[in-house]
């Protein structure tokens, strides 16, 4: 049974389930906190073929931390080891912390050669410049993923910043608020506007000593949303992607965006 599916090729993920590709994801040690002195956080980065096992790495040289104020800060300090990178950062005021490790939206094609699948990180016009004459079966697209969570201390605020571009996941019920057995309910937005038809699946911890993944799948509705129910507290990752024809032909065939978001659901 897939698990999971990745992200179409660019930033070298290939579309496949979650049994033959990576998942990105970030993985901090606490989800909610209260303190009243301010507290450290770790952070985890990795993609893997198992939900939070780490294997490969991310860089985290992109990784961004918005503050309650809405001013973007960047970890205390950060490590990158083979199986997975570590941040660390010094929570100091109350409220709700986006997480984000982003790239820039960028351009990735595949060609086949002889039956052999080729990739390139460029546009169709690069493309065509770069490839022998015998190439076949050009594809390209463009877009952008986000790998993404929060962290909140004390009391949740809403700090959803949006930049417009592409599919982005906006929080209807808090993440800090989410429990099991309670509904929780996301929307989500494609350049700005909310996007029906938005394929999403949320695979909860512990994938590895289950006979089953228990992976949820949902679309979401005409107002860009999804509702579902945790059935039991734990970590959990949503993968989110939505794909349609690129407004540019000359540069790409396809524009994607996809959303990776780490999140918790509580005790009741």
């Amino acid at each position: 049974m897939n698990l999971t599916k990745s992200l179409l090729f660019f930033l070298a993920v290939a579309i496949s389930s979650q049994a033959s590709a990576h998942s990105r994801w970030l993985l901090p040690s606490h989800f909610t906190l209260s303190s009243e002195q301010g507290a450290w956080i770790a952070i985890d980065a990795s993609a893997s073929n198992e939900v939070f096992n780490v294997d490969k790495a991310l860089s985290i040289d992109n990784m961004s931390i918005v503050m309650p104020s809405g001013k973007s800060t960047r970890p205390s300090s950060s490590y990158k080891a083979h199986r997975k990178s570590v941040a660390d950062y010094f929570i100091e005021d109350s409220g709700t912390y986006k997480i984000t490790n982003n790239a820039s939206a960028s351009y990735f094609s595949s060609y086949k050669v002889a039956d052999k699948r080729k990739r390139a990180r460029a546009n169709k016009a690069e493309l065509k410049a770069m490839i022998p004459a015998n190439a076949t079966d050009l594809q390209t697209t463009y877009g952008l993923t986000r790998v993404e969570t929060y962290i909140t201390m004390n009391n949740p605020t809403e700090n959803y910043p949006s930049d417009g571009q592409f599919l982005e996941l906006l929080p209807k019920t808090h993440p800090a608020e989410i429990v099991e057995n309670e509904p929780a309910t996301f929307t989500f937005t494609y350049h700005g506007k909310v996007q029906a038809g938005v394929e999403v699946e949320i695979a909860p911890d512990g994938a590895r000593y289950r006979n089953a993944p228990n992976v949820l799948k949902l679309a979401t509705d005409e107002n860009g949303e999804i509702t579902f129910t945790p059935a039991q507290a734990g970590r959990y990752l949503l993968i989110a992607e939505y794909e349609q024809d690129a407004k540019n032909k000359t540069l790409a065939d396809k524009e994607q965006g996809g959303v990776f978001l780490t999140f918790e659901a509580q005790l009741q």
